[in-house]
């Protein structure tokens, strides 16, 4: 067995891939479940040497922008790490990205090459093709055949700067236009070692599941990276919808330990699975959940029904992961986000940056070696929101007496009506507790009386109908008048980023008392 103090002398994840492949190159690293292919670390290792030099031949050296949009699979793995490996930036994408924000993408980032799933090039122009590989991805291993020459090592070692960027992540935009968040090697090792003590990931006996898009921040650092620097295993699906029907065999058969999700898979899973299931799934430690706000009453009821703790998980895309909220820690509250890694402190700030006592809803600020190295082309808006050394989150929450965190919402999603503060969130919840409810969202919109008043946008479980009528009796019954929305609508979906996060912003554009 190793322990996490064998590899913390790694300076990047290129070393620490090369560490398991020599010392345990037969363990299996990744089991991809579309081609039923195992890779061992030695495998993988040899995979991602060769992509290296795939990389060098087509021109990318140390510093240049790689752009990948590949669906889950080995091959999103060996370009990763590849690009990691020669001292470049990986700039990842989901591949559920449409074509315009590919190229909106490309011209941000301006990437030496933009490596692409082949199955998108029909989406493509020609004149839209300059600089785009498209990679051949699935169960034929064809890009392993495009790699199979390329040769085992490189003729000169990369000298990798652990300060310098790894990695360049366009952040979901709920609020503003996305923007270019620069890791660097020195971030992601200190971030993921800190997850990987915190939640006890600690063995070669870990086994994620991924079915979250890798081109997100949150497989990635929940469990990609994890894997990878303790020496566990990955079962890895193409996406949650891939294996919907199966994902309690998969837990049953590779034994998994722990998987990531966000909101709407529980509700999905809870869609699907309406009764207490069969398979054996107690090899399970809890279920990570993050990216959007976790509804406790969705979190309680898949508990309840599956017998599988939902830890609700928070972070950034300026931070990766920074709290944790382990609900087999004793005194764990549902409903928390936990307590801060030990990578990095975290505070409540007032609006003039004044640290608040307990319970009471300030923003968080975060401060760590795992807090990003800046925005790419737009050092305006760093300096605005990382003040001696602290970044100002832009999220509302609290911490307890004992030191337990509380998310609350966005600060920037606050509804002000009439002078009076209301987190849409509190009122979400309310939504959500009404049976025929598998979705409720809340924002503020232009009133002339109030300045902004309360409207909440309800989506039917299936098979169900509900009247705003009755979404207004039922909130009467929770929330005070204020509080109480004034307009609903009866919708078929809530807008979301590719990771999850809810778009109120999308909901205020598109409505018609904005």
């Amino acid at each position: 067995m190793r322990s996490i103090s064998q590899i913390e002398d790694c300076k990047n994840f290129s070393e620490v891939i090369y560490f398991h492949a020599k010392q345990n190159p037969h363990r299996v690293f990744i089991f991809d479940v579309r081609s039923e292919r195992a890779y061992t670390f030695k495998e993988f290792n040899l995979a991602v040497e060769k992509t290296a030099n795939y990389l060098i031949s087509q021109g990318i050296q140390k510093g240049d922008r790689v752009t990948g949009v590949i669906e889950n699979s080995p091959e999103y793995c060996f370009f990763y790490f590849a690009v990691i490996r020669v001292g470049a930036i990986f700039n990842p994408m989901p591949f559920t990205s449409h074509k315009e924000e590919i190229l909106k993408n490309i011209r941000l980032v301006e990437p030496k090459l933009s490596f692409i799933d082949a199955r998108k090039e029909r989406e493509f122009e020609e004149n839209e093709k300059k600089n785009i590989v498209f990679v051949p991805v699935g169960a034929e291993r064809k890009f392993e055949e495009i790699i199979k020459d390329m040769g085992r090592r490189f003729a000169e070692p990369v000298d990798i700067d652990e300060n310098t960027p790894a990695c360049l992540y366009y952040s979901s935009g709920t609020t503003s236009d996305p923007k270019g968040v620069l890791f660097s090697h020195k971030n992601m090792i200190a971030d993921i070692s800190s997850i990987c003590r915190g939640f006890k990931f600690s063995t070669e006996n870990e086994v994620h599941l991924i079915m979250l898009p890798l081109g997100h921040t949150a497989s990635t650092n929940y469990s990609l990276l994890p894997c990878v620097y303790i020496g566990g295993k990955i079962v890895m699906a193409e996406s949650f919808w891939h294996i919907r029907t199966k994902i309690w065999k998969l837990i049953e058969e590779h034994r998994v330990t722990y998987m990531e999700v966000v909101p709407t898979v529980l509700y999905s899973i809870l869609n699907i699975y309406r009764r207490p299931i069969d398979e054996d799934v107690s090899s399970m430690r809890f279920v990570g959940c993050g990216s959007a706000p976790l509804q406790k009453g969705v979190q309680e009821q898949f508990q309840e029904r599956f017998h599988l703790k939902v830890g609700n998980l928070y972070g950034l895309s300026e931070t990766g992961p920074t709290h944790i909220d382990d609900p087999l820690v004793p005194g764990w509250k549902s409903g928390s986000i936990g307590v801060p890694l030990d990578v990095n402190e975290v505070k409540i700030f007032d609006d003039k940056d004044k640290e608040l006592g307990p319970n009471k809803t300030g923003e968080i600020v975060i401060k760590g070696d795992n807090v990003f190295v800046g925005y790419y082309k737009n050092e305006a808006v760093y300096n605005k929101v990382v003040k001696d050394d602290w970044f100002h989150t832009g999220d509302l929450g609290y911490k307890d007496k004992n030191g337990i965190f509380y998310f609350v919402d966005r600060k920037k999603d606050l509804i002000i009506k009439g002078g009076i503060n209301i987190v849409p969130g509190e009122i979400d919840e309310v939504l959500m507790l009404h049976p025929a409810v598998k979705e409720g969202v809340t924002i503020g919109v232009l009133d002339e009386m109030f300045g902004e008043e309360v409207k909440s946008f309800v989506v039917p479980k299936d098979g169900m109908t509900i009247t705003p009528a009755e979404i207004i009796t039922h909130c009467s019954n929770y929330l005070p008048k204020t509080k109480v929305p004034k307009y609903v609508d009866i919708v078929n979906d809530i807008p979301k980023t590719h990771s999850g996060k809810l778009l109120r912003k999308k909901l205020r554009e598109n409505d018609k008392r904005k």
